[in-house]
């Protein structure tokens, strides 16, 4: 069965506003990335019991915890740009592994296994050397990962090394563990330049473990723009109906990315999470 989430400071920092939108829209699976002006991992100990209680309180569920593992340089004298950070500090390659650690306290205090994770920022096209250096990078954390019970879900990012299905299927099948799987994100690999469906989808298919959900066109100039989930040319219908086909028994997450001129984000969320629930239903 496919269950519908969302990201829930794409609605608002303020999570009691999130669970209200998400109560309206008959949604109760929440994915943290950050709450309160802050990201998840930087949380204490007294706001993280907080958040507990009021997810608990409002009968919502966590499904992963979206962090920024791994959203720094793989080589220090390769400086890339960075992309969104979603009110996470900018680390270095040396404070991950703390990261890690604070993120695995975060995941169990809320009661999930999944911690969405990157693949280093993008200085050029994954080279089958930059991909051997991703794939050690990732040895010690699934190993950790494997002890705590835990998943590290790489996401396709188009900022990152890893944009694409394709690409990121090609680091995926070097591992043997079930610590370690994809989020499918649609939208970012449109924004890398793939067909997420079926091409992308096809490659990484075999690893997806969760998936995001945001829509998106191209405007005359050839810039990307998010739009409300049904508005853009993802395909998405074909693609929920391709996973029911297939099995998938997991959570299509929200992340809008957008918000609209007259009613902000919270706005552009509801809309759009009341169309993609009205996808999953209808397909």
């Amino acid at each position: 069965m496919i269950d519908v989430g969302v990201i829930t400071d794409e609605i608002s920092q303020d999570i009691e506003e999130s669970l209200e939108v998400m109560r309206r829209c008959d949604v109760s699976i929440s994915e943290i990335r950050a709450v309160w002006g802050k990201n998840s991992a930087d949380l204490e100990p007294s706001e993280l019991a907080r958040l507990r209680q009021i997810l608990s309180d409002a009968g919502s569920s966590v499904c992963a915890i979206s962090s920024p593992f791994f959203k720094c340089d793989l080589y220090e004298d390769r400086q890339a740009a960075r992309g969104r950070l979603h009110e996470a500090r900018d680390m270095g390659l040396a404070e991950q592994m703390n990261l890690l650690e604070r993120l695995f306290n975060v995941a169990e205090t809320l009661g999930t296994c999944n911690i969405r994770v990157f693949t280093f920022w993008r200085t050029e096209d994954p080279t089958p050397e930059i991909e051997d250096r991703i794939v050690a990078m990732f040895e010690k954390p699934v190993e950790l990962a494997e002890q705590r019970g835990m998943r590290l879900l790489i996401e396709n990012e188009h900022a990152c090394f890893l944009g694409t299905g394709v690409e990121t299927a090609r680091v995926l099948k070097r591992f043997d563990s079930e610590a370690i799987g994809a989020v499918w994100d649609p939208g970012n690999a449109f924004c890398a330049g793939e067909q997420p469906y079926p091409g992308g989808y096809e490659a990484v298919r075999p690893w997806i473990r969760h998936i995001h959900i945001k829509d998106a066109r191209r405007d005359a100039a050839g810039e990307v723009k998010f739009v409300k989930v049904g508005d853009g040319v993802l395909d998405y219908p074909a693609q929920i109906a391709r996973l029911k086909t297939d099995g998938y028994d997991g959570v299509l997450s929200l992340e809008t990315h957008y918000a609209l001129e007259d009613g902000g984000k919270a706005a552009a969320s509801e809309e759009s999470l009341r169309s993609l629930a009205a996808l999953v239903r209808g397909v």
